[in-house]
């Protein structure tokens, strides 16, 4: 019987005990001793061999389940903790019965009792120790692949996220009041990250995802509709002692050394680095090889840094140089943020410009199409854009300047129809929200106010540039620009009604002598008088709302534009190019002037442009590129500015309140009912015009009826009106609610700081006032204004 309880605990099967013959499962079952082939067993002795069928049964199901997974698991950490379960841990315990049955063999008293007899409570407790072991080993080894998981597939997707969660699963086990638990615990875990980490060499050292096992690796390549590849993270793969922040770091790294790889011939025939790659790879590999498992988190991300550090310094500087960085930085400024004004005037009035021609000329489709014929095409897009580039081109009139800006993003920037799904504005996740995670915008769309149909301006990322600017930060640029561009759209059109001579004055002009002083004159004055008093009463409502909105969008572009986007931009700047900021400004100040001369010799509606941006003309582009030339690099790695970067993002969208949906709702509703508003004055000036030359003139359409198209007219136009007047008043109830919301938080609030590795000083955004500042402003200009005396023309500002 010893050599039958011998070979059952070594995974034999065994007739002293007797499985359930239904049994379908791997699960361990409950076997019962066989009395019937041993009736001499006492009940003691039963019970005594029911605990060594247990631990038998919980070795077979234990080594074959871990087999099966060592074997076609899909993931590779979860095979290697399955290998060393059996080959370590399992071998140790069949080598605890072979030294059983050596002591029993060579009837070692420790064992063996007098006359040869080997107490079987005596076995028992030789294995006692083990069944909590295995019972742990049989858990874990279910935890890594259920059992009754037989299809491939289910496999595969249950191991997506398994890897990570072992390696927690084995720091929390670790943790345990069992020191046997704790030692195999400790041991499987530097398996399972021996394992992890030799993926994250492959992805450190040479750029290359792992040939084996990437599909539980937390960086994966992806492919955007362009056919662009790239790389993300996933939160859900990855380990709890890996923090955000080296997550970063190490998609940084393997992103960089995917360009160097890709574009070094290039790199290296340019300048070559102070270290060749041999022995980049030899220092980095001494970083990694320095980490002992299981891995400390702060170790890690030494590490991590140094091999950033020595990457950027040897590697990045000649592949993503400083100046190139701030070039891209400068023109997102300029074209994206309405940096450069003249831009947005030039784009909005050649967007105009393209509507009125449609509306003049129709049938510029194959008929029969319905109102598919009427949308805008994309040819039609991309020539907006053409004829604002060429705009812009006009201004510089000197043969010998060069606008570097211009001609770069003549080359990159592209307005383009967006798809129905990405009228949202984006809301990019992270591998995990962190201080210089991207902002989560609102979801109210403004890039349909350009044009009938929406669209984007958007920027061509060619390599080395995407190891600095993602396409998320882009599009987060892209939804900036759209909001700003809204503002200032409805800024500029609502100014241009007053230049609408038929609407503002007397058109044409009264007669004079000598017919003013015959009967007929006089009388013809003292119509066309009455007339245009009469017009005048019904029109002042109209007018003292749209002088509201006006002075309303002015101080938003002001504030926004002039204040909050300068200002930050200003800050952000100084913070790359270090102490040398002060004399680069100091250069690009002359140039303001030449900037100002320049867009006034064109566009004369540029004169509309709102009063901050006026006062704060952004520093010249073509001179700010040669500038920058000119500056020092800085201590600031390529990672270090782009994560700056992306909490300037987030700081800027907070602070321009893109951020706030209530508040964007009330925006979007406010223009869309100032077009509303703009439409019907522009149909009741071309009725108005044709009702004088009908009344003037005798000048008569047999088809229409202008008296009472001028009467639905206005009441259409007093009813827009009014909704014009409740939004303004909405949206300033919000600013002073969000006002509320915001006391203490500054202009962006709380939302960190991005330290350096080496020392140069941490990025803080620039904090300026809050909401209040422009509640101010409002505040001043609806005192100022005055009220009318109806009822229906209540205050801008609720008390």
């Amino acid at each position: 019987m010893l050599h039958e309880i011998l070979l059952s605990l070594s995974g034999h099967p065994s007739p002293l005990f007797e499985s359930p013959a239904n049994q379908k499962t791997e699960s361990p079952s409950n076997p019962a001793v066989n009395t019937s082939t041993f009736p001499l067993l006492s009940p003691p002795e039963a019970e005594l061999l029911k605990s060594v069928a247990h631990l038998a049964e919980l070795h077979r199901a234990t080594r074959k389940h871990a087999s099966r997974i060592a074997s076609s698991h899909e993931s590779t950490i979860c095979r290697a903790v399955a290998t060393a379960i059996v080959s370590t841990h399992l071998a140790r315990f069949q080598q605890k019965i072979l030294e059983v049955e050596d002591r029993i063999l060579k009837q070692d008293a420790s064992i063996v009792g007098a006359y040869n007899i080997v107490p079987l409570a005596g076995i028992v407790a030789e294995f006692d120790e083990w069944t909590r072991r295995m019972e742990w080993f049989w858990n874990l080894a279910n935890f890594m692949l259920p059992t009754g998981t037989s299809d491939k597939s289910k496999s595969k997707d249950s191991s997506r996220f398994l890897s990570a969660s072992l390696i927690d699963k084995l720091r929390q086990e670790a943790q345990t009041g069992y020191p046997d638990i704790e030692a195999v615990a400790l041991d499987l875990s530097k398996v399972a990250e021996t394992a992890w980490l030799r993926q994250l060499s492959t992805w450190v050292l040479y750029g290359k995802l792992p040939t084996h096992g990437s599909e539980d690796f937390f960086i994966s390549q992806m492919r955007d509709d362009d056919g662009a590849v790239g790389y993300v993270t996933d939160s859900r793969m990855l380990p709890k002692f890996v923090s955000a922040r080296t997550a970063s770091s190490i998609l940084f790294i393997g992103r960089s050394l995917d360009q160097i790889r890709s574009r070094g011939s290039t790199v290296v025939a340019s300048d070559a680095p102070a270290l060749s790659e041999h022995e980049l790879l030899t220092i980095h590999l001494q970083h990694l090889s320095s980490l002992q498992v299981p891995l400390s988190s702060a170790a890690l991300s030494e590490a991590i840094s140094e091999i950033r550090l020595s990457l950027s310094r040897n590697m990045l500087q000649q592949l993503l140089p400083l100046p190139k960085i701030l070039q891209m930085l400068s023109l997102m400024q300029e074209f994206f943020l309405l940096g450069r004004g003249e831009f947005s005037v030039a784009l909005v009035e050649h967007s105009e410009d393209q509507m009125q021609s449609r509306q003049k000329n129709p049938k510029q489709s194959k008929p029969g199409r319905g109102v598919q014929g009427m949308l805008i095409k994309e040819a039609e897009v991309s020539t907006v854009l053409a004829r604002t580039w060429a705009a812009l081109t006009a201004l510089i009139d000197d043969e010998e300047m060069m606008d570097e800006n211009l001609d770069l993003a003549r080359s990159l920037v592209n307005l383009s129809m967006s798809k129905p799904t990405s009228t949202r504005p984006p809301t990019p996740g992270r591998a995990r929200e962190a201080a210089d995670a991207l902002p989560k915008l609102s979801n109210v769309a403004f890039n349909d106010l350009l044009l009938s149909v929406p669209t984007t301006l958007t920027l061509d990322i060619s390599p080395p540039l995407d190891l600095f600017l993602t396409q998320s930060e882009v599009d987060i640029y892209s939804s900036i620009n759209a909001y700003l561009l809204a503002i200032r759209r409805a800024h500029l059109r609502l100014t241009a009604l007053w230049r609408e001579s038929n609407l503002r004055r007397e058109h044409p002009t009264p007669f004079g002598p000598p017919t003013s002083n015959k009967p007929f004159g006089q009388n013809m004055l003292k119509t066309r008088r009455a007339r245009s008093n009469a017009r005048t009463v019904k029109m002042r409502k109209v007018w003292a709302t749209c002088g509201a909105a006006v002075f309303l969008l002015s101080e938003f572009g002001a504030y926004f534009e002039g204040e909050i986007v300068q200002e930050s931009w200003k800050h952000f700047r100084q913070w790359i190019v270090g102490g040398n900021s002060e004399q680069s400004q100091s250069r690009e100040g002359g140039t303001d002037g030449l900037r100002s001369r320049l867009s006034q010799s064109s566009l004369p509606s540029q004169a509309n442009i709102s009063h901050g941006q006026q006062r704060n003309q952004p520093p010249s582009s073509f001179q700010q590129s040669q500038h920058v030339e000119q500056e020092p690099s800085v201590p600031h790695d390529p990672e270090i500015l782009a994560k700056a970067h992306r909490l300037f993002l987030s700081c800027l969208s907070h602070s321009i309140l893109l951020t706030d949906v209530p508040y964007t709702h009330a925006l979007r509703s406010l223009l869309t009912h100032i077009d509303e508003l703009i439409a019907f004055l522009s149909r009741l000036r071309v009725i108005q015009a044709n009702l004088d030359l009908e009344t003037d003139s005798g000048v008569v359409d047999a088809l229409a009826n202008y008296e009472d198209e001028e009467r639905d007219v206005l009441l259409e136009l007093d009813r827009s009106r009014k909704r014009v007047d409740a939004d303004l008043r909405g949206l300033v109830a919000r600013l002073r609610e969000l006002d509320k919301e915001r006391v203490g938080w500054g202009t962006f609030g709380s939302v960190g700081s991005v330290e350096t590795m080496d020392g140069s000083g941490a990025f803080e955004p620039w904090r300026g006032g809050g909401v209040d500042r422009l509640l101010m402003k409002l505040d001043f200009g609806s005192g100022v204004e005055g009220q009318e005396e109806d009822d229906d023309d209540e205050a801008l500002l609720p008390a």
